[in-house]
């Protein structure tokens, strides 16, 4: 959690000096749409739908490995009732050393 705040806090000295140094007006045109907003506000917001277009671009993986997980509990838990239901039945046998 420390090592979190420290982070953190860099981050923020770190942001805080490039807006600083970034602060002069730029306009952008994308599509017929027309911005003029301050450098740092345009590297921002570029940067956070860069971030938000890989979010969603990952989505469809993390779905199938949801999936493939839970298809692979149910398994485990098919194998574990087995293997109760052979132990309760041949209760002096005893599974061979791994």
């Amino acid at each position: 959690m420390k090592s979190a705040l420290t982070l953190a806090i860099a981050l923020t000295a770190l942001m805080v000096t490039f807006s600083l140094q970034n602060a002069q007006t730029v306009q952008v045109h994308f599509l017929g749409w027309y911005f003029e907003g301050a450098l740092v506000l345009v590297l921002l917001m570029s940067f956070a739908m860069g971030a938000l277009t890989m979010y969603l671009a990952s989505l469809p993986a993390r779905f199938a490995r949801n999936r493939q997980l839970a298809e692979q509990r149910r398994q485990l838990e098919a194998c574990t009732r087995s293997l109760d239901r052979l132990q309760s039945a041949h209760p002096g046998v005893k599974p061979p050393d791994a």
